[in-house]
């Protein structure tokens, strides 16, 4: 959660072959899904998107759904 907007964000962290790299995306599940509560590895998809806020463009996967 960020304390400055008091939005809460999601993201899921991919790391590289080689485990030593890491890079994460945020994402925003499609209506009706509910965000995972566990930190168990997930399977997202959705459709890549970008959107500004505070002058910054931030990217996301949109209309996400969750693969186990």
């Amino acid at each position: 959660m960020d304390d400055a907007s008091g939005k809460t964000y999601y993201a899921c962290v991919i790391k590289d072959a080689t485990a030593c790299c890491s890079q994460g995306i945020e994402f925003k599940l499609r209506k009706g899904l509910s965000y995972p509560e566990d930190q168990s590895k997930i399977t997202v998809k959705g459709t890549f998107a970008t959107y500004k806020e505070k002058k910054m463009t931030y990217s996301c996967l949109k209309n996400a759904v969750l693969e186990r």
